[in-house]
């Protein structure tokens, strides 16, 4: 008879520490400071701002768009983390279970039971939390970049029309 020798689930699964690659990058370089403040609203008139306050709110949005875009990263890696310790607990859950008693159960009923397993259970809830951060934090990610590009755009025209209007001033009285 062969019996699948399971190691005991490691505390890995269990503790919040800092994944291997973000240590590595956080040697290497340093994440971008989260901005003071809110994140800002974006004016519903940007035509209304002056060049300066246009300036300083694009500035603004780019911090923001720096710093959650280094969250998103985080982020991805640690739901992708927990993904990995969900799918190792269900595995060590499954093989735990699987004796000479329980030969005869059908392959759903054995991962009902893995369903049901407290440590699957509780690995899941973190994969899921970890899943609806990395959501959350794209949303910001996503209206920053958003209100960015728009600012962008008005940038750009502004610097577009400011050649003709200096061309045009000349011939005015």
């Amino acid at each position: 008879m062969t019996r699948a020798v399971i190691r005991q689930t490691q505390d890995w699964a269990n503790e919040e520490l800092e994944d291997p690659a973000i240590l590595e990058f956080s040697r290497r370089f340093e994440s971008p400071s989260k901005p003071q403040g809110r994140l800002p609203d974006l004016p519903y008139n940007l035509d209304e701002l002056s060049d300066a306050n246009l300036m300083g709110l694009y500035a603004e949005f780019m911090a923001w768009l720096s710093y959650s875009k280094s969250e998103l990263v985080q982020a991805e890696i640690k739901e992708e983390r927990q993904e990995n310790n969900c799918r190792i607990i269900e595995a060590e859950v499954l093989i735990g279970q699987w004796s000479d008693s329980a030969k005869g159960d059908t392959v759903t009923l054995a991962k009902a039971r893995r369903d049901t397993d407290p440590r699957v259970i509780e690995q899941r809830e973190k994969h899921l939390h970890s899943r609806a951060y990395r959501k959350l934090v794209e949303a910001v990610f996503d209206r920053c970049e958003r209100s960015a590009q728009l600012m962008s755009r008005e940038l750009s025209r502004r610097i577009g029309l400011s050649p003709k209007e200096v061309r045009n001033a000349r011939y005015m009285p």
